[in-house]
C-alpha cells in the first residue's frame, strides 16, 4: 500500500508515530525545511535518503527525540559536523532558543545551510564553514552536539579550547556507542567525563538510538 503523499499534515502523523508532537507552526516550520532540503537534493549530496516516511523517521524524529532527556539545551551551542543540517537545524526549530553554530567544511552544504538559515528566518544561527579542530574551534561554548560523526574520544579533543567548564558534548549515536564507552572508560580524556547515558528505540520502526553526554570538567 503505498503512504500519504507528503505533506504538513502527514509530516505532524508521522512524526507522531515516532513519538514527537510539535506544535502546529513548528511543524510548518519543519516542513519548509523539508521543502528546501528536497529541492535541493538532486544529487543526493545532502542526503541519500529519498522516501518522505524514511527521512521523517531517520532524519526528523532522530534528531528531536533526544531532547526529551533534557531539560534545558546548553546555549552557545556548535553542531559538529552539520552535513544538511541534522541535527542542528531540527534541533533550532524545536528550540528557537538556542545560540547555535552549524560547523561543515563542504562548500556546498555551507551554501545550502546559508539559503536555508535566511529562507527560513531562523535567527541566533550561524554556520561555520571548517573542520572543528582545537585549533579552529576557539568560540567559547556551553554546548556541543553531534550525530555519527566519529568516536567520542576523537571529538572531546577538537572541543578542548572552546568547551567551557561545565560545558556539555551531547553525541547521537546507536548502539555502538557501548563499544565507544568501554574505550573512553579504558583510556579517559583529560578534563571529560561521562555524565549521562540513554538508550532507547524511535517509537514504531527498527532504530536503536543512544544519546551520551559527557561534561567538562577542566580546562
Amino acid at each position: 500500500m503505498r503512504g500519504n503523499a507528503p505533506s504538513p499534515k502527514e509530516l505532524d502523523r508521522l512524526l507522531r508515530l515516532h513519538g514527537v508532537e510539535l506544535r502546529r507552526d513548528t511543524v510548518e516550520q519543519l516542513w519548509a525545511f523539508h521543502r528546501i532540503l528536497v529541492e535541493n537534493n538532486g544529487d543526493g549530496d545532502l542526503t541519500r535518503l529519498r522516501s518522505f516516511p524514511t527521512i521523517v523517521e531517520r532524519h526528523y524524529a532522530d534528531c528531536i527525540l533526544p531532547g526529551a532527556f533534557v531539560a534545558k539545551w546548553p546555549s552557545p551551542m556548535i553542531d559538529i559536523g552539520s552535513g544538511a543540517g541534522f541535527p542542528g537545524i531540527p534541533l533550532k526549530i524545536v528550540h528557537p532558543e538556542i545560540e547555535l553554530t552549524l560547523c561543515e567544511p563542504r562548500p556546498c552544504r555551507v551554501e545550502f545551510l546559508e539559503m536555508a538559515i535566511s529562507k527560513l528566518g531562523l535567527k541566533g544561527i550561524s554556520v561555520f564553514g571548517h573542520k572543528v579542530t582545537s585549533n579552529s574551534m576557539r568560540l567559547p561554548i556551553q554546548g556541543s552536539i553531534s550525530r555519527a560523526f566519529e568516536a567520542i574520544p576523537k571529538t572531546l579533543v577538537r572541543l578542548e579550547n572552546a568547551m567551557l567548564p561545565g560545558g556539555r558534548a551531547f553525541f547521537l549515536k546507536g548502539p555502538a556507542a557501548r563499544d565507544e564507552l568501554k574505550e573512553f572508560r579504558a583510556r579517559p580524556v583529560p578534563g571529560w567525563v561521562l555524565d549521562e547515558e540513554h538508550w532507547f528505540d524511535i517509537p514504531n520502526s527498527t532504530q536503536h538510538r543512544s544519546l551520551i553526554v559527557m561534561k567538562r570538567v577542566s580546562p
